[in-house]
């Protein structure tokens, strides 16, 4: 017999093992009995025997490893770093059409009646039935814990549970139609095996048999097949490819000397590790950058990832790739469906494609014999996923470059304070680039001090005044306001009732394109109310304008102007009509959030109006001003990228505060160095390493006495190691449970693991905790 461990999508971190009369490979999925339902793992390494009994892996799916061995090595540096199952982190690499549907049929075989009362509704439900399927069981006992009940019925052989697979990567195999080359007589054909034959030629070449199933009989194609016309052959039936555009032509680009010494510098160190930034101001050509360096590797054979925030996958930054790689091209976003993701994870896998091209989740690409990896707005928190494995895309590029030897590109006008720290002490190599091409010069920034205005308009008279002068001259103008929806609150005039989320207990966020109030944390939402719910007044307050609000104003303002607005709310379809109505000059104004500060550069934008610059800046976290500043320049970063001089207009309240001083200048270097002493005088990152231990629960009173429990489980405080809490997040209240929080910061990523556990092992609680490494936010 063999024993191998096996990696399972599971979240606690123990190792399972299981036996094989055969030798396997390495890497392989498996399906393996976990008590009485079966489960989809990896396989890993050959183990030794401990002498007790091995349950035997049922089925072995691949005949070699699903993914490359590099990425094991990755997920098990994730699994430590994160403090995850290695599987859990595995399964994340996996398209979901690797992911294997189980269902059981199971009976009730025993000849007596249950033994306990816990299974009197498993009884209930199975005594007149021959077998259900688990997924019915499961949609009768609604209100059971029905894997668990199966699994102890299942020990005590109460029931039988016999296991069916459905797998989601087989090809599908179909009837595809292919014409015979003859000089038969198709006019002695009857009328309908006729019509038949004329619509079986115009479909071409050899296609699906149900394509035209509801149109013609099968009679008359069964005639055409007797006759010698066509003939009908099994073939697999590739799902939808992705479709792009890939008829342009690249563009001559003619490199300045900031950009030729940025691509020399890189290219010393080609085909080695080393982890390089590339800071560049807004439009100082980054991106031609990348191109010239993914050139250089592609021309060798290797493989290149290119990671890219999801809002900055633009249909204008794809053209770009499309136009200078084409078919060696694979794209992998949010919006593709199922099949279009496995195919172009297949194209990867394959080495068809060799430059890859996506959001976070892209640095699991399959790549062969990866050259390159290179993360555009390395700063963006969109880098950190939410959920488990809460990883940070960015990081994970560093760790897979060095594990497989490939070179790593950071690049930004706003780097993160974390790259900038290591670049200053020499970890990175950092590369500058501090002019536009062609002599293309920053935009003149204004600053508007709505204190002093004592105006209660959205859109103040300077800013109004700018965008009626760009109207005139034809140009186009962007305004950007971080904030969705129509106002962020409503409150009664008479009483002062807050129209509260019932989940949330925190104010909701007022839709009038829908007469909703939504909550942007749980995403309740119910009608708009007519009349206060307290005391029946009609007359309400509207707090903060969001981006419908102020597309409204506009809408009056300008009556004549054509307007779009584009934010969360918006259809993702909305995305490409932006582009091509920018493009082809259909869109006077260009509302929108955080959406419009990456990936756009339109020649006739020559206005970018920040409505209200203090919004990220009122968020109660330690990078509020690093996030305010990062915005701030990258949508004035919008204006002026052409021959047209542009113009940025700041409206705010807090015009002294040094994140919008230095936005308005672009200048990044000196915003570092005075967040970098708040950071450093406060015990945050970059001089210390954070992780965030989240506890939820629907009962108040369970959670208090927890945290009082937790409170005698951490480990004692030194310089080294301090720990905030446990006391109230910052949002108490999501989707009934209640949140509290400790926030340990630590010296070194050893120290913080070593506090964790030290936790997790002296916690005598029932509350598990949401551990978060490196957290974007602590709300």
């Amino acid at each position: 017999m063999h024993y191998y461990k096996v990696y399972l999508p599971l979240g606690i971190q123990k190792d399972f093992s299981y036996a094989s009369k055969d030798k396997l490979p390495f890497g392989t999925r498996v399906i393996v009995p976990l008590r009485a339902k079966p489960m989809m793992g990896l396989l890993g390494e050959e183990v030794q025997s401990k002498g007790y009994k091995y349950r035997e892996i049922i089925e072995v799916l691949d005949d070699d490893a699903i993914l490359p061995l590099e990425l094991f090595d990755m997920a098990k540096w994730m699994a430590s770093y994160y403090h995850l199952s290695v599987g859990r982190v595995l399964f994340a690499m996996l398209p979901s059409r690797l992911q294997i549907d189980i269902d059981a049929k199971i009976s009730w075989i025993a000849e007596v009646k249950p033994p306990h009362a816990r299974f009197e509704p498993l009884y209930e439900v199975l005594k007149d039935k021959d077998e259900l399927r688990l997924s019915q069981l499961k949609k009768l006992l609604k209100n059971h814990a029905v894997y668990k009940l199966c699994e102890e019925a299942y020990e005590l052989e109460l029931i039988s549970y016999k296991s069916k697979l459905r797998r989601r990567d087989k090809p599908k195999i179909r009837n595809f139609i292919r014409i015979i080359e003859n000089e038969l007589d198709e006019d002695q054909l009857p009328l309908r095996q006729r019509e038949a034959w004329e619509l079986i030629k115009a479909q071409g070449e050899p296609f699906p048999m149900a394509d035209i199933s509801n149109l013609v009989s099968y009679s008359s194609i069964k005639a055409l097949v007797k006759k010698g016309f066509i003939e009908i052959f099994p073939q697999e039936l590739r799902e939808a490819e992705l479709l792009r555009d890939t008829g342009a032509k690249a563009k001559d680009i003619v490199l300045n000397e900031e950009q030729n010494t940025a691509i020399a510098e890189i290219s010393e160190h080609f085909g080695k590790y080393q982890v390089h930034l590339l800071y560049g101001i807004t439009g100082s050509g980054k991106t031609e950058v990348y191109i010239e360096i993914i050139r250089k590797y592609l021309k060798v054979g290797k493989s290149v990832i290119f990671l890219i925030p999801e809002i900055a996958l633009t249909p204008q930054m794809l053209d770009r790739f499309d136009s200078s790689f084409g078919d060696s091209l694979a794209v992998l976003h949010s919006q593709l469906t199922d099949a279009q993701r496995f195919n172009q994870w297949q194209n990867i896998r394959s080495g068809k494609c060799k430059l890859i091209i996506g959001a976070r989740s892209a640095i699991f690409a399959p790549a062969v014999n990866l050259g390159l990896i290179i993360v555009d707005e390395e700063h963006e928190q969109s880098y950190k996923q939410d959920n488990n494995p809460r990883y940070n895309g960015r990081d994970m590029a560093i760790v897979r470059g060095k594990l497989q030897g490939a070179q790593v590109i950071l690049g930004s006008a706003t780097p993160s304070l974390e790259s900038w720290n290591n670049a200053l002490k020499g970890r990175y190599t950092l590369h500058r680039m501090m002019n536009r091409p062609l002599d293309f010069t920053l935009p003149e920034v204004k600053i508007i001090d709505l204190r002093d205005t004592h105006s209660k308009e959205i859109i103040g008279e300077e800013l109004s005044e700018a965008i009626a002068y760009r109207l005139d001259k034809n140009e186009q103008v962007i305004l950007f306001q971080n904030r969705r929806g129509y106002s962020s609150f409503v409150q009664c005039l008479k009483c002062g009732e807050l129209v509260s989320c019932p989940n949330c207990e925190i104010g909701m966020h007022y839709h009038r394109d829908r007469e909703e109030m939504h909550c942007h944390y749980c995403g309740h939402f119910y009608p708009s109310p007519r009349r206060c719910p307290k005391c029946s007044s009609f007359s309400f307050a509207y707090g903060s304008p969001g981006t419908q609000k102020v597309e409204q104003t506009l809408k009056l303002l300008y009556p004549s102007a054509k307007i779009m607005r584009l934010d969360s709310d918006s259809s993702s379809t909305n995305l490409k009509s932006m582009y091509r109505r920018m493009k082809n000059r259909e869109i006077d104004i260009l509302l929108g959030t955080q959406m419009i500060t990456k990936g756009l550069d339109f020649p006739l934008v020559t206005l970018v109006g920040i409505i209200n610059a203090d919004i990220a800046l009122n968020i109660p976290d330690f990078r509020s001003a690093e996030r305010s500043f990062q915005l701030i320049t990258q949508v004035a970063g919008r204006s002026g990228r052409a021959e047209h001089k542009g113009e940025v207009i700041i409206q705010t309240y807090n015009p002294e505060h040094y994140a919008i001083r230095y936005a308005k200048e672009q200048n990044f270097c000196d915003f570092a160095k005075i967040e970098l002493k708040y950071r450093e005088k406060l015990y945050y990152p970059p001089y210390y390493r954070l992780g965030r231990m989240l506890f939820q629960s629907a009962d108040i009173k369970q959670i208090k006495a927890e945290m009082l429990l937790l409170s005698e489980a951490l480990p004692k405080r030194d310089g080294s190691l301090l720990i905030l809490g446990p006391v109230q997040a910052p949002i108490p209240k999501i989707n009934m449970m209640h949140r509290y929080h400790i926030i340990i910061k630590a010296q070194t990523p050893a120290i913080l693991k070593s506090a964790i556990i030290h936790i997790e092992k002296n916690f005598k609680g029932k509350l598990k905790p949401q551990i978060d490494i490196d957290p974007a936010i602590l709300m």
